[in-house]
């Protein structure tokens, strides 16, 4: 085969299983604003994201293709596959890069490679990781066997990998991955969460936002919140017993989400006294994300380590962060480095330390604006998708050649 022209734009595939989830397609749009990148993106037509059932429709998005396929296992990001779609769009586009956000041991990822070897032979393919347990190649998830076979396979025919934190790339390197790793974080839209702006606006600003706390959750603030499964994991049951151990006045306590251990979340607040200032609300769509967390004065990811799942990244601290909030979190997997120091760290399932990071944030003078202004500095460095995707353009030149330039 030729090589290719140097005004030829570099062909993409991305596969990525949560592309039908409209804030996470925002990284195809600003991937797609840089020139020479022709870029089609593989969805599934329905996914279930945080036990929401999201579908996404085929067209022409901002700059780039959507396709659809079925999929069976919606929801199981690593035994899940595509039933349709997946063969049709490898041979119409024939990519230069197939970049699978997938995890190298998905199934999703073994059937891509597969039909690559087929139709795009010379396709330089790279895959994304969330992994940070499962250094021996063992994983949670069974048959194990099957998910390290896999991995192997997609560690010899990837030509780099992407990974969501340092840590999951100092478990590829564990595992003896020898080529590439980019750091390649989660991302946002700093646009979709307005800066906060109530210290700018003075007293008026500060009753305003009052006034929007007790409306949407009947609760006089300040409030300290959550937003993610209900989960034991998650540690929910530690920020409720540490903001029953606060000296009064208690801020109230929102929880955010669902999940099968919220009935015992709300026992758990009635028994320890704080259930008339604690709210379990729905989880939402993730575009009405940034109006809660911007009602939230603190908000908390307690998440606690078990043996089968660590925290991998906590995407809500960089939308807290982005959205005004100090953010919490426990010392578990990724949330360290994702907050850096913009942040205040506890050790995991100390509820007792957790009550007093709170009673600080609240009584030292300066501490929570502060902290504010280093998240939102933070996101703006590191985690938006404008900055983000030049990154990821970079390594599709790298990977591609120079006559893609």
């Amino acid at each position: 085969m030729p090589a290719p022209a140097a005004s030829r734009p570099i062909r993409v595939l991305a596969v990525d299983h949560t592309a039908g989830v409209p804030p996470f397609r925002k990284k195809f749009a600003a991937l797609a604003r840089h020139p020479g990148i022709d870029l089609e993106v593989l969805a599934p037509e329905r996914w279930v994201e945080n036990y929401r059932v999201v579908r996404a429709a085929p067209g022409q998005e901002s700059g780039y293709r959507m396709v659809t396929g079925k999929v069976g296992w919606p929801g199981y990001e690593n035994r899940a596959f595509f039933v349709s779609g997946l063969g049709t769009a490898m041979r119409r586009t024939r990519p230069d890069v197939l970049h699978l956000w997938e995890e190298p041991f998905s199934v999703i990822t073994l059937q891509a490679l597969a039909l690559a070897s087929i139709w795009a032979p010379r396709a330089k393919a790279i895959f994304f990781s969330f992994d940070n347990l499962s250094a021996d190649f063992h994983y949670s998830y069974r048959p194990s066997a099957f998910y390290a076979a896999v991995e192997r396979l997609a560690h010899r025919r990837c030509v780099a990998g992407t990974a969501a934190t340092e840590e999951v790339a100092g478990v590829l390197r564990a595992k003896g991955f020898s080529k590439s790793i980019e750091i390649v974080p989660p991302g946002l839209e700093l646009a979709d969460f307005p800066p906060d702006t109530r210290a700018a606006e003075g007293e008026m600003g500060r009753r305003a936002a009052a006034d929007e706390v007790r409306a949407r959750f009947q609760l006089n603030p300040p409030v300290v919140g959550f937003v993610g499964r209900l989960l034991h994991q998650k540690g929910v049951d530690l920020l409720i017993r540490a903001v029953a151990s606060m000296r009064e006045p208690r801020p109230g306590l929102v929880l955010i989400g669902d999940g099968p251990d919220k009935g015992a979340f709300v026992r758990l607040a009635e028994e320890l006294g704080i259930g008339s200032r604690t709210r379990f609300v729905p989880m939402v769509a993730h575009d009405q994300v940034p109006a809660l967390l911007a009602s939230l004065d603190v908000l908390v990811l307690p998440s606690r380590t078990t043996p089968r799942w660590k925290e991998q990244f906590g995407r809500v601290l960089i939308e807290g962060m982005a959205a005004g909030c100090v953010v919490v979190g426990s010392s578990s997997g990724a949330i360290p480095e994702v907050m850096g120091g913009a942040g205040i760290v506890f050790p995991e399932e100390d509820a007792i330390v957790l009550g007093q990071a709170l009673e600080r944030i609240y009584a030292e003078p300066g501490l929570a604006d502060a902290l504010r202004i280093r998240g939102r500095a933070r996101v703006r460095e590191r985690f938006t998708w404008e900055a983000i995707a030049s990154h990821v353009v970079d390594l599709y030149r790298r990977l591609a050649g120079a006559e893609f330039r």
